[in-house]
């Protein structure tokens, strides 16, 4: 989906109301896990998409003129990557106080430049989310749950999806401690920040900025250098206890609805039993995945751990 098409037109919605009632009539299975049903925010171009004409139909829609708001969104991007660019060389704390006064809250806050464009996602998502549950509904034989996968607060801000509108759309929500990317997206906008030319020192200082705007490491100070995909054996560098601020900002959102909280298998043993151990504490259930690096060690260490 990502720059490719939009959640807001009609024939992605089309396309998938038909796999679903296909998919339902077809194999005896009672249930359906939807995953992304938004905009993924990895760097700084895909949180600002997109504008797509269905997109742009929903901001005019919603009495906002999308051109003004096309404007706005690029002058604040174009304000953040200068303030990124002017304090890289001086630290991440110098970097986050520069992205702050330049108009970061706008990308998550309630007003701003972004909310027309976050109002008009939202309502991409729930149109999507509500052909998937009529679709299913349409088919005979027993009530299918639904159960869409998605990013955490704050990113959920800038993916567009609306975790406090789902009653009726959503039997359960998946929210992901996708740990391993969560670095690697703010390097990412420390990337797109910067642009080209810059040193690693102040992609590093940047990545870190941002890391501690997305409240990944704890009072902002992460290893900017260590911020990246890690490799299997190395642990995630996603503090514990953002971990759990993230699962009760979503609990908190979702209300009554159910919230599974999905956890990864790749990482060291340590690593995979932290992160296994507060999905379990922060939701209602959890589910592992990456079962590729579920090693006979790691399940064993998981058994003793949850019994």
């Amino acid at each position: 989906m990502d720059r490719n098409a939009s959640l807001a037109s009609e024939h992605v919605r089309n396309y998938l109301a038909a796999f679903l009632v296909d998919l339902a009539e077809r194999y005896p299975v009672d249930g359906f896990r939807l995953d992304w049903p938004e905009v993924p925010p990895y760097d700084l171009s895909s949180a600002l998409f997109d504008f797509h004409p269905a997109m742009r139909r929903l901001m005019r829609e919603a009495g906002h003129d999308d051109v003004s708001v096309a404007k706005r969104i690029v002058a604040l991007a174009d304000a953040l990557c200068r303030a990124a660019s002017r304090a890289a060389g001086f630290g991440p704390q110098a970097v986050r106080s520069a992205l702050t006064d330049a108009g970061w809250s706008e990308l998550t806050a309630q007003g701003g430049a972004y909310a027309p464009l976050r109002t008009a996602k939202r309502r991409a998502v729930v149109e999507l989310l509500r052909a998937a549950r009529v679709a299913l509904d349409s088919v005979a034989g027993p009530r299918r749950r639904l159960e869409p996968q998605i990013f955490p607060p704050p990113f959920h801000q800038l993916s567009g999806f609306p975790l406090g509108a789902l009653n009726g759309l959503a039997d359960r929500v998946g929210v992901k401690l996708y740990t391993m990317h969560w670095p690697m997206l703010a390097r990412y906008w420390g990337r797109d920040l910067l642009g080209s030319g810059a040193s690693t020192r102040e992609v590093d200082n940047v990545t870190a900025a941002v890391a501690g705007l997305f409240d990944l490491t704890e009072g902002g100070n992460g290893d900017g250098a260590s911020l990246r995909y890690p490799d299997p054996e190395t642990p995630h560098p996603v503090s514990a206890d953002a971990q759990r601020r993230k699962l009760a900002a979503a609990r908190k959102e979702l209300g009554a609805i159910p919230m599974i909280a999905f956890a990864h298998a790749y990482g060291p043993e340590g690593d995979v039993l932290s992160r296994f151990g507060l999905a379990c504490e922060g939701a209602s259930a959890a589910w592992l995945n990456r079962y590729g690096y579920l090693s006979d060690r790691k399940l064993d260490a998981i058994a003793r751990e949850r019994t």
